[in-house]
């Protein structure tokens, strides 16, 4: 095997032991180990209480613990996600960034109805 035919395999011998050590690292990056537990007090708290008061029983906003008690979670998430007829703005004034924030908010909502 002529000089240049080293060459070659070698550089091909490094690239593979390189492609090999960069292909499990970044497979521990992207592969995730747990799901994330969004906290919907602490949402409806950060989104809710400057309308609906501290204690979320009602401010400028109506009181969330009968609204909780009376309302569906479906119904809840809907009001949040789309506002209601500009007295209260959609997405919790923007401040929740999906779904899957509005669903753990209006559970959350719920659940302050079936404390009564």
């Amino acid at each position: 095997m002529s000089f240049r035919g080293i060459i070659i395999v070698l550089s091909l011998f490094v690239l593979g032991i390189a492609f090999s050590g960069f292909a499990s690292y970044s497979q521990t990056i992207v592969t995730p180990h747990s799901e994330v537990t969004i906290d919907g007090k602490k949402l409806a708290q950060q989104n809710c209480a400057s309308c609906h008061g501290k204690d979320l029983k009602g401010d400028a906003g109506p009181n969330l613990h009968e609204k909780g008690a009376l309302l569906t979670e479906e119904t809840i998430a809907q009001i949040i996600h789309d506002g209601v007829n500009g007295k209260m703005p959609p997405m919790g004034g923007g401040g929740l960034k999906n779904d899957k924030e509005v669903a753990a908010v209006a559970k959350y909502i719920t659940s302050l109805g079936e404390s009564k």
